[in-house]
């Protein structure tokens, strides 16, 4: 439980938020998430499916260069999740 106090502030948050981010506000109050914007989505899948064709092209050529620059990719991959971006 949180003292009057507390909640007094958590008020005053609320309101502050309302009056200069009522987009925000809005889609808190929701409960919705957002959509991830196109483009991001498009950057995610393009490098997931870039790093999972490489790997198995390197492994059908057995060719240690391919094989290599697909570990890259994947492990670029496993950061752009990872990060904000991958994040909607």
């Amino acid at each position: 439980m949180l003292s009057h106090h507390d909640r007094q502030e958590l008020e005053k948050i609320e309101r502050w938020f309302e009056l200069t981010e009522p987009a925000l506000s809005a889609r808190l109050r929701s409960g919705k998430p957002a959509r991830p914007p196109l483009l991001r989505l498009a950057v995610v899948l393009g490098l997931d499916i870039t790093a999972g064709l490489l790997m198995l092209l390197g492994m059908v050529t057995n060719s240690p260069a391919l094989l290599l620059i697909g570990m890259v990719t994947v492990t670029a991959a496993v950061c752009v999740h990872l990060s904000r971006f991958g994040r909607g």
